[in-house]
């Protein structure tokens, strides 16, 4: 599979994930059902993150991701974004994440990433794991 289909599914999924309107079971098409989640040291299966996704739902108005830099290789790839979390009251915060993705037949089994919070209120640095 080629760099610029990996590039594509990061992006594509991130779509999803950002899109309030879907459903979030639309995002187990970019994911193994083996896929695990490293936040900050923290953890999470598929389900845990599917439960992260609908927290975010439940708290955030709008989230936009901003992918700054993509870098695709072999079964890998790397991101720099910033995500734009816009709480229900109106505040925003931005969160810098960098993160390394792993892909097994054309889905992402692995996301490991770190964040670091630019932008917002302290209990905002949790959004990143939010369940």
């Amino acid at each position: 599979m080629s760099s610029t289909h990996h590039e594509q599914i990061i992006r594509e999924m991130f779509t999803t994930f950002t899109d309030f309107g879907s459903t979030p079971d639309k995002l187990l098409d970019f994911m193994t059902p083996d896929y695990r989640q490293f936040v900050d040291g923290c953890e999470m299966t598929l389900g845990d993150f599917l439960a992260h996704t609908h927290a975010l739902r439940n708290t955030l108005r709008a989230l936009k991701i901003d992918i700054q830099h993509v870098v695709c290789e072999d079964d890998k790839a790397a991101t720099v974004h910033v995500a734009r979390a816009t709480r229900r009251s109106g505040k925003q915060s931005l969160i810098k994440v960098v993160a390394f993705y792993q892909f097994r037949k054309g889905r992402i089994c692995l996301v490991d990433e770190l964040t670091h919070l630019l932008k917002g209120s302290e209990k905002d640095q949790v959004l990143g794991a939010l369940q």
